[in-house]
């Protein structure tokens, strides 16, 4: 089955690397106009002109989302440069590494204003006018530390918590106007921050960044880290008209690690 997003406009957020551009390349392949968040520009430009250079329609939005005013001002740009709003990506995230004793309450802030209310300012936003054409998607990427807990990284596993919650209450509010949401968690894909993440830990242990990684693969039933392209896959297949019954879901990309 190949996935037709031929006249869609899909907007990602986090998506000058890792996942969220890798979700804005497959879903351009599939013949959508990708618009890409992020904060960082000049990562943005570079993703756009991949994605040209293969064939794909995409432009770049760079917004701080951590801004109040930052989630609605692309939203508005989207629909007076395209007209509609198809679906919704929200990637964008931060980590933090800290054992609990030594947490500070700036950081856990910090996080969850992008984690968190970021994703809620993005989607209040562009859900008005899904509501409007009755279709949409929504899709929030999750992580499995949000269902299994992560120790060291309890802000970034309890704002993934929250956004699995998030993505249930607000599937139940639209059902029945032709929107989904659901949520993606990956574990452990091989990305910049999943890696930057790891030396952190790594340093907690006194161990190097390698053989902690070593370790974390070692824990995989596959043995093996997920990619980004293997989310991707996922979070266009739930863009796509097949996927309209799937809405308040939870799903797993992670190599088995969590079962059930």
């Amino acid at each position: 089955m190949k996935v037709d997003l031929s006249g869609q406009v899909v907007v990602v957020t986090g998506a000058g690397r890792g996942i969220g551009k890798e979700i804005a390349k497959v879903a351009a392949e599939a013949g959508a106009t990708a618009v890409l968040v992020s904060r960082t520009a000049a990562q943005l430009d570079a993703a756009v002109a991949e994605i040209e250079a293969a064939g794909g329609k995409a432009v770049a939005m760079p917004a701080d989302l951590v801004e109040p005013a930052a989630a609605g001002a692309v939203i508005a740009q989207t629909l007076e440069r395209f007209g509609q709003i198809d679906v919704l990506v929200n990637n964008a995230a931060t980590n933090y590494v800290a054992n609990l004793v030594m947490a500070k309450a700036d950081a856990w802030r910090d996080l969850y204003e992008l984690n968190v209310f970021a994703v809620m300012r993005a989607t209040q936003a562009a859900i008005k006018p899904m509501i409007r054409r009755k279709r949409g998607r929504v899709i929030n990427i999750g992580s499995v530390s949000g269902e299994l807990g992560a120790a060291y990284n309890t802000a970034y596993a309890s704002s993934k918590a929250a956004i699995d919650g998030f993505s249930r209450s607000v599937a139940k509010e639209v059902a029945k106007l032709g929107i989904t949401c659901n949520t993606i968690r990956p574990w452990h894909v091989d990305t910049e921050l999943v890696h930057d993440a790891m030396a952190s830990r790594a340093k907690l242990f006194g161990k190097t960044a390698e053989d902690y990684m070593a370790m974390i693969v070692a824990q995989s039933p596959q043995q093996r880290l997920i990619t980004a392209r293997e989310v991707a896959a996922l979070a266009v297949f739930l863009m796509s008209d097949d996927a309209r019954g799937i809405t308040g879901q939870s799903l797993n990309v992670c190599g088995g690690y969590a079962m059930g």
